[in-house]
């Protein structure tokens, strides 16, 4: 085992939600389960048919109980995390509690839809009412399911998750399904490493690995 652990701290569909499309770097799954939200993404940036990094984290958390990520233009997309970050502990701090998801996400969304460029993202994270998770587009338009996935990778993705994602998963469960959606992603799109880090996040926290190989999920 080569998982290196890093910190610990809705509309019902039947198909997963997709991007529609847009300039991408790899492949970004996010699956409800009984337990809370995982999510998963590939480590891998490319610049064309270049491979430029296997070691990108396109996830990180940005609220004690939420985690949020986009293969879209990686700098622009760690520099906005940070600013949803940033927005989240001032809320904590003026209010004493942390913000709902649901407030995260609208709050996110009006930030990305002024800073369209940053693409498209994922937000999972759970509150009183439960596990939530959002696909973020850069028109400002939020659309909450069970299973979300972005990515250029996104449409192999999707298939997997349409068949096996839904929200009575436990977390180990939904790690391999996560695995086997990124593992169909990775066989079938260059931009898509198989490098990947998971955030698992519950009530407790959010908790964050990186694996070297996808297969350490399956």
């Amino acid at each position: 085992m080569t998982a290196r652990r890093l910190r610990s701290s809705r509309s019902r569909a039947k198909e997963p939600l997709t991007d529609g499309g847009s300039e991408t770097a790899g492949t970004l799954v996010g699956v409800a389960t009984r337990a809370g939200v995982l999510l998963a993404a590939d480590t891998r940036t490319s610049q064309g048919t270049v491979v430029r990094s296997e070691r990108v984290q396109k996830l990180a958390q940005v609220h004690p109980t939420a985690a949020m990520g986009s293969p879209d233009h990686l700098g622009v997309m760690q520099s906005f995390v940070q600013t949803i970050r940033l927005e989240a502990d001032r809320y904590e701090t003026e209010r004493g509690d942390p913000m709902t998801l649901p407030e995260l996400s609208t709050v996110a969304a009006e930030k990305l839809r002024a800073k369209s460029e940053a693409g498209t993202f994922v937000l999972g994270g759970v509150d009183d009412d439960g596990p939530h998770v959002f696909c973020l587009c850069p028109d400002g338009g939020v659309l909450e399911d069970e299973s979300v996935v972005v990515g250029s990778g996104r449409e192999v993705a999707a298939g997997v998750l349409e068949a096996d994602a839904t929200a009575a998963l436990t977390m180990a469960e939904a790690r391999r399904v996560a695995g086997r959606a990124l593992a169909s992603s990775a066989e079938r799109d260059a931009l898509t490493g198989v490098g990947v880090r998971v955030a698992e996040i519950t009530a407790a926290g959010v908790e964050t690995t990186d694996y070297e190989s996808i297969d350490e999920l399956l």
